[in-house]
């Protein structure tokens, strides 16, 4: 099967009965613990059936004048499709977690603003390989071990011990950090910005603060005509200006070697919505249907914190998790439908509730890898009550 546990997309997860081979630990709790602490219908905390629940999350959207609907990014992109289409038929906002995390950087991509490729093409080519702002020891535990640093690929057959050059990027010696020994660099920054400027300065053949660490790095990028770049979430925070970022791929691209810029991975299926999004709108994330436009203050959390919506429809994530207190209050105040297989902090507030199905687990479909190779899911089992067909309800009663 395909693992759904991250933007990996794992496609050679065996499961045989109660044993599932060459997963890794988020894969392996994915996958084994499916069935526990599923979410069941509710309405004001109270059961009821599922008919019952999506009926009451219409009334709400309907009764609506500013609702938005966020999340979707462990679901398909069928799913993703359907919630697009009710987002316009309601004129409402839509959002997802890429817009703060790593949409950006995708964005950029998708519209051919930065060089990019395939982890596959990461696996056989790759000389260079750097890890800026994270740690796929602990966020992405086969990323490295399938794509990147120790793979023996195709025009890399001797793998990390010679055939490749690992530099790490972050804050902290990170655990990622700590395998950056021979072959590789590990950089301590305290602004990322700083390491920016050192880039942009070396290829003009001066000197910045890091400028022997860029020095090596950029000589050994010399060595290949195919070298790497993961953005994790620290870059994305530890940077002041992305477009100064940007600017540094095209440079070293133009005046070094062929850099390439990847994300480093976040939920199953974020890039998923990105594409779907841009396909129909032409922006990744934070879009108003109303407006016909994205903007910073379209953000879910920006919306919240200024009062600007009186209902969510929340899918596959938990906000109410991660909001800092102030907005998580003002979060409180609306109406909040949640669809989601499993019982969050979100649902266990929320006005109605509604089960469904694990993408890729539970039910098919498709997804796309962080890299934008689609995959179409091959579930263990089949469920009836899946997003697609929750969306396809909500639809016919909006």
């Amino acid at each position: 099967m395909i693992c759904t546990g991250c933007s990996c997309l794992c496609n050679d997860v065996v499961v045989n009965g109660t044993r599932i081979m060459n997963a890794c630990i988020k894969g392996y709790r994915h996958i084994a613990g499916a069935k526990e602490n599923r979410s069941e219908a509710k309405i004001e905390n109270r059961t009821v059936s599922i008919d019952e629940a999506i009926e009451k999350a219409i009334e709400i959207l309907k009764n609506s004048r500013n609702p938005i609907i966020f999340g979707l990014d462990t679901t398909t992109l069928e799913a993703q499709s359907l919630a697009i289409r009710l987002a316009e038929k309601l004129e409402c906002y839509i959002d997802d977690n890429s817009s703060f995390c790593l949409g950006e950087i995708v964005e950029a991509i998708i519209k051919k603003d930065v060089p990019s490729t395939t982890l596959d093409d990461v696996r056989n080519k790759a000389y260079v390989v750097i890890y800026w702002g994270a740690n796929p020891y602990t966020s992405l535990p086969r990323h490295m071990s399938k794509f990147t640093y120790y793979p023996r690929g195709e025009k890399r057959p001797r793998g990390y011990e010679e055939d490749r050059y690992l530099v790490v990027v972050d804050v902290r010696k990170s655990e990622t950090a700590m395998l950056a020994k021979k072959n590789a660099k590990f950089l301590k920054v305290e602004k990322d910005d700083e390491l920016v400027d050192s880039f942009l300065l070396a290829v003009d053949g001066k000197a910045g603060k890091f400028g022997s660490e860029v020095g090596v790095i950029l000589k050994e990028m010399k060595k290949s005509d195919f070298n790497v770049l993961f953005a994790g979430l620290g870059l994305k925070y530890g940077i002041s200006n992305m477009d100064r970022f940007f600017e540094m791929i095209k440079k070293i691209n133009e005046k070094v070697a062929p850099l390439y810029l990847l994300p480093a991975g976040f939920h199953a299926n974020m890039r998923g919505f990105n594409e779907t999004l841009f396909e129909k709108t032409g922006f990744v994330n934070k879009y108003s249907f109303r407006e016909k436009r994205s903007e910073k203050e379209f953000e879910f959390m920006e919306l919240l914190k200024k009062e600007c919506v009186d209902a969510a429809l929340i899918v596959g994530t938990d906000p109410l998790k991660s909001l800092p207190f102030e907005i998580a209050k003002k979060f409180m105040k609306i109406k909040k439908i949640v669809i989601d297989p499993k019982t969050s902090l979100t649902s266990k507030v929320a006005d109605v509730v509604i089960p469904s199905a694990i993408s890729g687990v539970e039910c098919g479909g498709k997804m796309v890898r962080s890299d934008g190779v689609r995959f179409k899911l091959e579930p263990l089992e089949e469920k009836e009550i899946n997003d697609v067909l929750i969306f396809k309800k909500i639809l016919e009663g909006v």
